[in-house]
């Protein structure tokens, strides 16, 4: 994925392809596959860096710099909620 392309996406899509990874994070926290846990977390921080840096997201920068930082937290392990809550920010 590139910059552009991303751009080129709808703010509804960008928030889907997020939530996919946020879904299959949470399956895969289910089924205690680690290593595929936080590759999906690390796809949800690389969608949201070009979230970030895409200018219709200006408005709502707060909540995507919040989002970030909240998973962020489950990738380091110091959360002690369910992943499943991070597709519910969205």
């Amino acid at each position: 994925m590139t910059q552009e392309r991303w751009n080129a996406f709808s703010k509804r899509d960008q928030l889907l392809m997020i939530g996919s990874e946020f879904e299959r994070a949470r399956v895969w926290e289910q089924d205690q596959r680690g290593k595929e846990f936080l590759g999906a977390l690390e796809r949800a921080l690389n969608l949201i860096a070009f979230a970030r840096n895409d200018p219709k997201w200006d408005e709502e920068m707060a909540q995507i710099i919040g989002l970030e930082e909240e998973v962020k937290t489950f990738q380091s392990g110091n959360s002690r909620r369910e992943v499943a809550i991070l597709y519910r920010m969205l």
